[in-house]
């Protein structure tokens, strides 16, 4: 497993991440775009699909796994690999607009909300980018 932070971490990552989960009583997590419920590995990958963390708790996930990065409250949230690589048409519910999570690599823990970083249009600029919705 890859993430987004200095090289060498992985394994500081990996134990962060099944803390938060078992911390929360989890030992899955639901995709955040089609809620698919992923089981949570103890080796890497964890997921099949990626992981990253949001500072805002979004109310629309059915679940809340809420972990402290250097200091700061966080949130778990991942994304399934079929929406990732497109298999399920994710869309933006105000201008129709295709979700690409293609070039997101799988088994990676983003420290960035990755649904959020990229919006399509103004509506997503000023929802924080949670304006997705599968249409599979």
């Amino acid at each position: 497993m890859e993430d987004d932070a200095q090289v060498g971490q992985g394994e500081d990552l990996r134990k962060f991440i099944l803390a938060a989960l078992s911390a929360s009583h989890r030992n899955v997590v639901n995709c955040a775009l089609c809620h698919r419920t992923l089981p949570v590995f103890e080796q890497f990958p964890l997921v099949d699909g990626t992981l990253f963390l949001s500072p805002s708790r979004h109310d629309e996930i059915e679940y809340d796994v809420p972990c402290h990065l250097q200091g700061r409250l966080m949130h778990l949230y991942a994304v399934c690999v079929d929406c990732l690589e497109g298999v399920h048409k994710i869309i933006c519910i105000k201008c129709k607009s295709r979700w690409d999570g293609s070039w997101h690599q799988l088994g990676t823990m983003y420290t960035y909300d990755i649904l959020a970083a990229s919006p399509c249009c103004q509506v997503g600029i000023n929802c924080s980018g949670w304006h997705w919705a599968s249409v599979t």
